[in-house]
């Protein structure tokens, strides 16, 4: 009588190869081609195509402003500053700010601002925007940092922070749009020209998700 051949189940299912099925294949192919690509692709555009731009400022007092800001007897002061900020788009597509704000601090008391306004830098290129910073109200220093902005003016050494915000896109106070901040020092005083162009420190944040952000 013929003997039997056992056939163990599991055997039988671990020797089964899996399914090959081409659509999920392609489909999860695609998926690692498209992410790695992706990796490659957004550095490559912010290093070498969506460079941020450069900024200086010009700070220049009007009239005697600097003058009398920097007289100790000076118990509040309304100095008016005329400001042109150089703008440098490295960019290859036009960069427009449509508003922004200023200030003028001293020893971080701020003795001037306004309103900056909205301008285009075509790409590969460079503009100036001249704006005023007053500040019609007067401001009152304490006594120790009238001392202090007397001494320095006397030796060309005070200190001035200019801070300025420039805002792309949005348009209403509920969305002022996406900013870039920026803090330039200049030093004045001591009948010494104030110097040609300031560099300033720059802060822009920059939208990984909206390519096409020539606003």
């Amino acid at each position: 009588m013929p003997r039997r051949r056992s056939v163990h189940v599991g055997d039988t299912v671990g020797r089964q190869r899996p399914a090959f099925t081409f659509p999920r294949f392609f489909i999860s192919y695609m998926c690692e081609f498209v992410f790695f690509t992706w990796l490659m692709l957004v550095p490559w555009y912010y290093l070498f195509y969506d460079l941020p731009p450069q900024f200086y400022v010009q700070l220049a007092p009007v009239g005697r402003g600097l003058d009398d800001m920097a007289s100790p007897a000076a118990a509040s002061i309304s100095p008016t500053f005329h400001v042109t900020l150089h703008a440098s788009n490295r960019r290859a597509t036009e960069r427009c700010y449509r508003h922004g704000e200023g200030a003028v601090s001293f020893a971080g008391f701020t003795i001037a601002s306004g309103r900056v306004p909205g301008f285009c830098v075509p790409g590969k290129g460079s503009r100036e925007v001249p704006f005023l910073l007053v500040r019609e109200d007067g401001v009152g220093l304490p006594e120790h940092l009238r001392d202090d902005m007397a001494a320095a003016h006397e030796v060309g050494a005070m200190e001035l922070e200019v801070q300025v915000r420039l805002f792309q896109g949005g348009g209403d106070a509920t969305s002022p749009g996406r900013p870039t901040r920026m803090w330039c020092k200049t030093r004045m005083g001591g009948g010494a020209q104030p110097p040609d162009l300031t560099a300033c420190t720059v802060l822009a944040l920059q939208n990984w998700f909206d390519i096409d952000n020539a606003d």
